[in-house]
């Protein structure tokens, strides 16, 4: 390995730097314009394939939503009367009274051909119509029997009546087929030749009130719109779809073949899929009866086969059901000459620009190596000399290009290093005056803890030095039993009230930081919860001879909070008046409902609040200047922000 890298390095020393240039970039043209045009040509069939399958699967999805919409307008129609019959809206005891009401129904919906109402009794009225301006009304004949049948023309006129005594609906298969289903339900497809159409009967049980099927609604669907539908589809250039039923049969295609054929005098057939008169639809059906056996195999697939010309299609067979009795197969297929026409071409015309690029490109491999070859020399003194720590030194090529622009670079990454270190001074400066700062705010957050400290140690130590007095006195007593007067007693309760005030308050601070003010809401009225706290109050009230007057309306809409934390809330605000006030203080509290918001107030008379200390007021352990030496630790209006903030609320 070792005689093979040196005898490398050896020829590779001999090589001129033009060839050295030259060789691996006109190696590399060829080798990317070989990959591109094979990747251009398996990509271009990749992305035919893609196309072709996410064609077929749109065109399949657009003809099934279309599908559904279509044929969901007759059992609607069916549903509609059935409904209006159980509802005793129409009267089914006569059906002949109903032409009307039917002919008018048919005529606003242009999809169906006939609408029916039968019953046992029996009784039958039905509406035919084909263009929607005549319509044939067939009534049954309650005195001979059969169908009684005239026509309306568009004008009104009505022609003469003609009998067909030997019809009776009863003994026909689609009502007898309805009343076993004892469901809505379709009857096979059929055809008709004057005038030509593939018809569908949607069929449905009318009930009476006892919930027993008394007789049919039926409504006649034409299907030759799908037909026109799937011919509106634009399908590559020359695909097709087709809808055909799992015994072979057409239901629609998007030729204008139509699906049936005449056989004798007004007589229709069926047509076959494979006997098509359109080639790429009976090739088509061929193939799967030849793959599959027969249709009734078939699910959802994406196939590829081949025509006996030769040409190759993409073939995607859809299935479409109902719960009616629906089972068809849609199928989209389309050539894939309808894709690759365009792939050849740029095939072609990309291998001719790769060959007009590789030979642009080794032409200008030569030249370039020429040109470059020249400032090197040039260019790597020049580095040597930057590279013995000469910064001031620029280098100099008077080229453009790739030359100029390394020339350039290395100018501006020289440039670049310099002002790098000048920011990072400027940034080590920036960093001793943060540092200032911070021992400035490490100093203050210092004085701050020893006032608390201070404060802390004189609310708590006095009583409890006051106490420990009045103890070490009872000690030095004789006997067994102790004196202590009531003023006293009175004094050591009062002090460690305030202990435990302090105590609880500096309890409830910290878990208001470490975990929130935790609210339980449920709905309260304000002015019976201010009254609630008012009464705790009483006792300090009379005390310090104050007086409150609780203006809060009765009709205050009621709001959700936490009763307990919003009583706190009061009583810290009315206690904090009282204590920074002198004896005989006034307090009034109101509420008003503004917009969406209730807007409480707290108001004395007292000696004010000074600007300076507004933006404070609710900082933790501030305390005001009012009394200096008041007890507390300065955190009960710093809790009753936190509790109205936790209620989405604000105070100030």
């Amino acid at each position: 390995m070792s005689s093979l890298r040196h005898l490398l390095t050896k020829v590779s020393g001999r090589v001129p730097l033009r060839a050295v240039l030259i060789v691996p970039f006109v190696l590399q043209i060829v080798a990317a314009v070989g990959l591109t045009g094979y990747l251009s040509l398996r990509n271009g069939q990749r992305a035919v394939n893609q196309v072709a399958d996410d064609l077929r699967q749109e065109i399949a999805s657009r003809i099934e939503e279309r599908l559904k919409s279509y044929l969901a307008l007759p059992h609607q129609v069916n549903q509609l009367n059935a409904d209006a019959i159980e509802q005793g809206i129409v009267d089914i005891s006569d059906l002949s009274q109903l032409d009307s009401y039917l002919a008018q129904q048919i005529k606003q919906l242009d999809q169906l051909t006939a609408i029916t109402i039968a019953t046992n009794a029996p009784d039958y009225v039905e509406a035919v119509t084909f263009d929607h301006e005549a319509v044939t009304i067939n009534v049954w004949n309650k005195e001979e029997g059969g169908i009684l049948q005239w026509t309306i023309d568009a004008q009104g006129n009505q022609s003469q009546i003609t009998a067909t005594p030997d019809y009776d609906h009863r003994q026909r298969a689609w009502y007898r087929d309805t009343l076993t289903k004892n469901q809505p339900s379709w009857t096979e497809p059929f055809a008709t030749i004057t005038p030509q159409r593939l018809i569908i009967s949607a069929n449905q049980p009318i009930r009476n009130a006892q919930g027993q099927a008394v007789g049919v609604t039926g409504s006649d669907l034409s299907l030759l719109e799908i037909r026109d539908f799937l011919n509106s589809l634009r399908i590559g250039k020359t695909g097709e779809t087709f809808i055909v039923e799992r015994d072979g049969n057409l239901i629609a295609s998007s030729t204008n073949e139509l699906p049936f054929r005449s056989v004798a005098s007004n007589q229709a057939e069926r047509l076959m899929a494979v006997n098509s008169s359109d080639p790429l639809i009976r090739a088509t059906a061929q193939y799967l009866m030849n793959e599959f056996g027969s249709f009734d195999n078939l699910e959802t697939t994406g196939l590829q086969f081949t025509t006996t010309e030769g040409d190759r299609q993409f073939l995607q067979v859809m299935p479409y059901q109902d719960d009616r009795g629906i089972d068809w197969l849609v199928v989209v297929v389309i050539p894939e000459a309808d894709f690759m026409e365009q792939i050849h071409a740029n095939t072609r015309l990309t291998v001719l620009l790769c060959g007009i690029a590789l030979a642009l490109a080794i032409l200008g491999g030569i030249v370039t190596a020429r040109w470059i070859t020249k400032p090197i020399l040039q260019l790597s003194q020049a580095a040597e000399g930057m590279a013995e720590g000469d910064w001031d030194q620029k280098i100099i090529v008077r080229r453009s290009g790739e030359l100029g622009v390394l020339a350039h670079a290395f100018n501006h990454m020289r440039d670049e290093l310099k002002q790098s270190h000048q920011q990072l001074e400027e940034y080590s400066r920036g960093l001793e005056q943060k540092n200032e700062q911070l021992q400035t705010l490490e100093a203050e957050l210092r004085k701050q803890l020893n006032l608390f400290l201070h404060a802390v140690s004189h609310d708590l130590r006095n009583p409890v030095i006051g106490t420990s007095i009045v103890l070490n006195g009872l000690a030095n007593q004789p006997g067994d039993e102790l004196k202590l007067p009531r003023r006293v007693l009175e004094r050591m309760i009062e002090g460690n009230k305030r202990q435990l005030e302090l105590i609880n308050s500096l309890i409830d601070s910290h878990a208001a930081e470490t975990w929130g003010i935790v609210i339980h809401p449920q709905p309260l009225q304000l002015h019976d919860l201010v009254e609630g706290a008012l009464a705790d109050l009483q006792p300090i009230l009379e005390r310090d001879n104050a007086t409150l007057e609780n203006l809060i309306p009765t009709h205050v809409p009621a709001i959700e909070g936490d009763p307990l934390q919003l009583v706190r809330v009061y009583q810290n605000l009315i206690a904090n008046a009282l204590k920074h006030n002198p004896p005989g203080l006034s307090l009034t509290l109101d509420a008003t409902q503004k917009e969406d918001w209730i807007y409480c107030t707290v108001t004395d008379n007292g000696v004010g609040i000074r600007p300076e200390q507004c933006e404070k007021l609710f900082d933790p352990y501030f305390r005001g200047s009012q009394k200096p030496k008041s007890v507390g630790l300065g955190l009960g209006l710093y809790l009753c922000r936190q509790v109205i903030e936790a209620h989405g609320g604000e105070i100030g």
